[in-house]
């Protein structure tokens, strides 16, 4: 990656974490509540038996709903996990209650990964995907780490779905050769659809 590509990225990053972080805990909670009941509505959750769903960390999209609903309605969940620190490959495990998630890597909460609940990608109907921002192509921004774009390599377009506060859509971000777009948005106030 360039450095001015670089530059422009760790800008953008600042720029909308900071953005994200001024967002008090109430008007998270109530955006987050309408982006769930948006997610509920897409065909895609609603005939999606098995789905992963990132858990909230910091001041992203709050996801716990969305773990508990989809539980409840017997669907299976995944979320994504690292085996150890530094380890640069991301896995998919399977949990039965959100507080089957509690370790922590990095600050983010996540099961112990344990290969018999470790799900094959292409079992996976659904993936709910946060980011710093997200433009009108459906290319994200993330931590910078590349978990998600090295996860999403092999995932079909059509099964993911970002989930933002409707500010951190802005039209273009800066991209490389690496990073992914996904086939649709859903914040507080729209659903962006990236592909037809």
């Amino acid at each position: 990656m360039s450095d001015c590509l670089e530059l422009e990225k760790r800008k953008a990053r600042s720029e909308f974490l900071s953005m994200r972080n001024r967002l008090d805990s109430a008007s998270a909670l109530a955006r987050s509540a309408a982006i769930f009941a948006a997610v509920k509505k897409l065909l895609l959750y609603e005939q999606s038996n098995t789905l992963m769903i990132y858990l909230s960390y910091g001041s992203e999209v709050i996801t716990d709903f969305i773990v508990k609903s989809a539980i409840e309605e017997g669907k299976n969940v995944i979320v994504p996990a690292i085996k150890n620190p530094g380890d640069l490959r991301m896995q998919a495990v399977r949990i039965i209650r959100l507080e089957d998630a509690n370790r922590l890597v990095y600050g983010i909460r996540q099961p112990e990964v344990n290969s018999d609940d470790v799900v094959s990608k292409d079992s996976i109907d659904l993936v709910l995907i946060p980011g710093l921002a997200f433009d009108l192509s459906g290319y994200r921004l993330g931590y910078g780490k590349g978990y998600y774009d090295r996860w999403l390599k092999d995932i079909s377009l059509s099964k993911t779905v970002g989930l933002a506060y409707d500010f951190q859509i802005t039209d273009k971000l800066p991209i490389g050769k690496l990073d992914l777009p996904i086939g649709a948005i859903v914040t507080e106030q729209r659903i962006i659809q990236t592909i037809n």
